[in-house]
């Protein structure tokens, strides 16, 4: 499937675990041995935060999510309860056969406004489409199932709604979705059924997995780059997000436009590192090295810079605005305005000659 965003990059799908879905993997963790999530996290090479936000129930990033329900041993989709066999008591159904269909459809009587739109011939979510507005007061889903298949196919069909905001899940024939998810992408699909359309993410390509390749490609690298460490590595685009690279040598690495965002680089030697347009939202930098790095129009907000170096760095049009910069050392930092340094100041960053604390008392 060609991609629809025109720039290139695909947003980041987020999922959650469902409350049961969280308890059972609390058990599984405890079963399987780990003492605690945080070993957990570092065997699978994962932030830590990423790991708590899941047994939070917090979204997370989908690659994420399915990797810590693989070392789970769980079923991804039994743990967001999206593979549900019933119906939850609350909500009232009634069956009609939709045309094209090969069996009974459930029309359902919502208490709730999330609805699951499935391909029954392969029984894989392929994207999700998020609506704007109140669905209660629908009474006929067949109306909402023929507004997709006029923009999409008739491989596609509704056949339950679950507990949540009001989220579509799809999935047809690549032609079909690939039709789908451009018509939304480029306007011409704003509302179906008069509820506006928000967004739609992709889950899945097409059968032959693509996004389980690339997956396992980007924890290889994870891997290589904490076990094989090298100097002036290029990265450039990598996909690095809720990675454990804490204390990892990236010094001189080309991470021009790699996405770290939510990563764990505490510690880290990014020393003369180009990250240049990179994604270091609510990333941990907390005693990283960034002397003399290029974060020229780089993404940081939310990120942890307590204590980090960061003398002589590259800051212009980077955004810092929410980032934590306590004790931060910014000395002879470039691209910043007067403002900007008196603001960072205010905040516990450092811009004398004063030198940071680099590592843990």
């Amino acid at each position: 499937m060609t991609d629809p965003n025109p720039s290139g990059k695909k947003k980041k799908i987020t999922i959650t675990a469902s409350p049961k879905g969280v308890e059972v993997a609390k058990n599984t963790l405890i079963r399987l041995g780990f003492e605690s999530r945080l070993n957990f996290a570092k065997s699978q090479l994962l932030a830590r935060s990423t790991v708590t936000k899941f047994f939070q129930g917090k979204p997370i990033q989908l690659d994420s999510f399915k990797r810590i329900c693989e070392a789970l041993k769980l079923n991804w989709r039994e743990i967001t309860g999206l593979t549900e066999e019933k119906q939850p008591k609350q909500l009232s159904t009634s069956s009609y056969s939709s045309p094209g269909s090969d069996g009974v459809v459930e029309q359902v009587q919502p208490k709730h406004r999330q609805v699951t739109v499935i391909d029954k011939q392969s029984k894989k979510i392929q994207v999700v489409i998020i609506l704007e507005g109140d669905i209660d007061s629908v009474k006929n889903w067949k109306i909402i199932q023929s507004a997709i298949r006029e923009y999409s196919g008739d491989t596609i069909q509704i056949t339950d709604i679950k507990e949540g905001s009001i989220r579509l899940f799809v999935e047809g024939s690549p032609e079909d979705i690939e039709r789908l998810v451009s018509r939304i992408k480029s306007g011409e699909l704003k509302t179906i059924t008069g509820f506006p359309v928000e967004d739609v993410q992709i889950l899945s390509e097409s059968s032959n997995d693509d996004k389980s390749t690339e997956s396992d490609e980007k924890w290889r690298l994870v891997q290589e780059i904490v076990n094989q460490p090298v100097v002036m590595r290029e990265l450039s685009g990598a996909d690095l997000s809720d990675a454990d690279l804490s204390s990892a040598n990236l010094s001189g690495a080309n991470l021009f436009s790699a996405d770290l965002s939510n990563a764990n680089l505490s510690g880290a030697n990014l020393s003369g590192a180009n990250l240049s347009g990179a994604n270091l939202s609510g990333v941990d930098l907390s005693y990283a090295d960034l002397f003399s790095a290029n974060l020229s129009g780089a993404n940081l907000s939310g990120a942890n810079l307590f204590s980090a170096n960061l003398s002589g760095a590259d800051l212009s049009g980077a955004d810092l605005e929410s980032a934590i910069v306590i004790r931060a050392s910014f000395l002879r930092s470039i691209g910043l305005t007067e403002d900007m340094k008196r603001h960072l100041e205010q905040r516990g960053a450092i811009f004398s000659d004063r030198p940071p604390v680099l590592s843990p008392k």
